[in-house]
């Protein structure tokens, strides 16, 4: 995310997908096709969709509702409860763009003397996580331990790395750095955490330069949110390599 700009967040709504599915503990040769409801929405940064008119920029959500058609109908499930976490996980696997994931099942004529049963499932109740590289070479132990304390205040960090220290790579005249990576439990999207540690690098005295590669108090970045990579510089700096395979060895290095 440019440092410069800030995102545009819009809504995509669809409604009332209307699909047919098996619901709950087949009886062979009893089941039968069963309406269901299908409601979405989520959020995305659209500026560069809106200021380019290119559809090359925008999130396509014809695509997701196609796939969502694929995973529901006529496929059975025993419980909605399942087919909207799983609904809400194919969203959630396009892209790390995609922000703020409600999905809505409803199932009509479900009880008696009821219109239907519905799940919910809003992306606001949902936790994220994210890994977060830290890295200083102007006073770097009391820097790194006032921006873990200040990262601390935007969810939970459940793992952590070392702090190793580096050699610069790139701009080689300034001290070594100190690195390190932790990992992040948060209710926050992705645009909201990347603005919060501009925020956390400002509070704690950081000046950007046309030199991106200049000493600095603190340096924060995004490196994973929600199994996605988002510094694709990664490959630049092995050490962050071994972060990553330490904090979340699942995840492949594409």
């Amino acid at each position: 995310m440019s440092f410069e700009i800030t995102p545009k967040l819009s809504t995509v709504k669809v409604k009332n997908l209307r699909l047919r599915a098996y619901i709950g503990f087949l009886d062979w040769g009893k089941e039968k096709l069963q309406d269901i409801v299908i409601s979405f929405s989520f959020k995305y940064d659209t500026r560069l969709a809106s200021d380019t008119d290119d559809v090359a920029h925008a999130v396509d959500y014809k695509k997701i509702n196609k796939r969502i058609i694929e995973l529901v109908d006529n496929k059975s499930f025993q419980l909605i409860e399942n087919l909207a976490e799983q609904i809400y996980s194919l969203i959630q696997s396009i892209s790390p763009d995609i922000q703020e994931i409600d999905v809505r099942v409803e199932k009509p004529r479900a009880l008696r003397f009821a219109d239907n049963v519905i799940v919910i499932i809003s992306g606001k109740d949902r936790y994220n996580t994210a890994m977060i590289t830290l890295g200083s070479n102007i006073l770097p132990e009391e820097n790194i331990n006032q921006a873990l304390n200040l990262i601390s205040r935007l969810g939970v960090i459940t793992k952590r790395t070392e702090f190793i220290k580096t050699k610069p790579l790139k701009f080689t005249e300034q001290d070594d750095f100190l690195n390190g990576a932790i990992l992040l439990v948060t209710k926050k999207n992705l645009s909201e955490l990347q603005i919060e540690l501009r925020q956390i690098e400002a509070i704690m005295g950081r000046e950007r330069s046309a030199n991106k590669n200049a000493p600095r108090q603190i340096d924060l970045d995004v490196t994973t949110f929600n199994g996605f990579l988002i510094d694709k510089e990664i490959k630049e700096l092995p050490f962050l390599i071994d972060f990553l395979k330490l904090l979340q060895p699942q995840l492949p290095i594409a």
